[in-house]
């Protein structure tokens, strides 16, 4: 028997939690093997959800009448000082969102990254909690490709765009940043 140690050291990270009825691998694996699995969103129903509900925010204040809420959340999960180039708009920052958590109580956490590898972890730490998510994969990197506005967070229409790296690439029209 080729690498005895191996199979045994499977046996008690595999077999035995499952006997006495837990699952410690994705913790103890930092989610290698797997966690609960993240529904995702794509770039054209995530706009076509922001686009409705700033039209509905619009018919409402021009009829004098309150804001609808939204049944979602877009909620930026990057570090302050990618967030303080640009945002998806509409999007709150994670520590606004957290800082807030009881007014998102219910509604969908759409988060995104850069990419979609730190939203999507964030994510699934959502999913531990009962909150209803879907990760924006491939997050403002995709957005930007599809040539979609970004914001300030001041709301203010911006073409400047932190990428977090500059092996990343995106679309001419923007100007990236990377510190």
């Amino acid at each position: 028997m080729k690498y005895p140690t191996l199979r045994l050291v499977a046996l008690f990270a595999f077999v035995v939690p499952v006997l006495l009825g837990v699952s410690p691998a994705p913790a103890q694996f930092g989610g290698f093997f797997g966690g609960p699995k993240i529904d995702t969103i794509s770039t054209d129903d995530l706009h076509k959800m922001l686009v409705q509900k700033q039209q509905s925010e619009a018919k409402a204040r021009e009829a004098g009448k309150p804001v609808p809420l939204a049944d979602f959340v877009v909620v930026d999960v990057r570090s302050e000082a990618e967030v303080n180039v640009s945002v998806i708009p509409g999007a709150v920052t994670k520590a606004e969102f957290e800082k807030n958590a009881e007014k998102y109580r219910g509604k969908l956490v759409i988060p995104y990254c850069t990419v979609g590898g730190r939203s999507g972890a964030y994510a699934k730490e959502l999913v531990a909690k009962g909150v209803k998510v879907k990760n924006y994969q491939g997050s403002i990197l995709k957005w930007v490709g599809a040539g979609l506005p970004v914001v300030t967070l001041d709301g203010e229409l911006t073409n400047r765009v932190h990428t977090y790296s500059d092996r990343y690439k995106i679309p001419p029209k923007y100007e990236q940043v990377t510190r």
